[in-house]
């Protein structure tokens, strides 16, 4: 069972009154508060990313540059950008954070998107995701929040400073609560285990039933070698 109580638009489907480039956070992303190195801003950017600034942005399904996730928006948080890992400059964060009560049957909270060199924390306390899923254009992420069911407090995605080689922009979406818990690091060990074991047993049994079929001259076409031989 899925559900979200006390946080609001945890899908970013409720975004108004878009404008080219940048647009009122209140309007793009309602519900939350958007953040550069902690201080709050107005307004975000949407469909289109920055070159190293750090940015909250919005992107839409005609950005051009990244698949949706799913339904129509997401969230990418991208810390500045720092080649060099330097650690006294070049290093402003970008964050978006929604005070609201987690219910209190949540076992599991998820997101789908790409953790990039994103963070997550509820009141100051890390979550420490984990890779439960993925598809072609997005991975699935799981943590453990039974700790903090009927809570209330701050859940807040921070990106921080990212290079060439280390971190990198946070993808975000469908946020849920759930009252499932979170596979065990073994189950989810057996699951891959058992698709790796799958992929083999059909590779096997492709090669046997190839092995067992009689082999078959392949025919030639004479007139085009001889063309090709000129």
């Amino acid at each position: 069972m899925v559900f979200s109580q006390g946080f609001v638009n945890l899908n970013f489907e409720s975004a108004t009154m878009l404008s080219t480039s940048q647009s009122y956070a209140s309007n793009a992303i309602p519900g939350w508060t958007a953040y550069i190195s902690g201080i709050p801003q107005t307004t975000i950017v949407y469909n289109s990313v920055p070159l190293s600034d750090p940015e909250v942005t919005l992107q839409g399904m005609n950005n051009g540059l990244y698949p949706v996730v799913q339904g129509n928006y997401f969230v990418m948080l991208w810390g500045q950008f720092n080649p060099g890992n330097y650690p006294d400059f070049d290093t402003n964060t970008a964050a978006i954070g929604q005070i609201g009560q987690i219910p209190q049957t949540a076992q599991s909270l998820t997101f789908w998107g790409n953790i990039g060199g994103m963070q997550a924390t509820f009141n100051g306390q890390a979550l420490d995701f984990t890779l439960t899923g993925n598809t072609a254009n997005y991975n699935i992420y799981t943590v453990d929040i039974s700790a903090y069911a009927g809570q209330t407090g701050q859940l807040l995605f921070t990106d921080a400073y990212y290079g060439n080689n280390y971190g990198g922009p946070g993808m975000l979406d469908n946020i849920q609560f759930s009252s499932s818990s979170v596979p065990e690091t073994n189950v989810l060990v057996l699951i891959v285990f058992g698709t790796l074991l799958l992929g083999l047993s059909k590779i096997i049994q492709s090669a046997s039933a190839a092995a067992q079929c009689p082999a078959i001259k392949p025919s030639i076409n004479r007139s085009a070698a001889k063309t090709r031989r000129r």
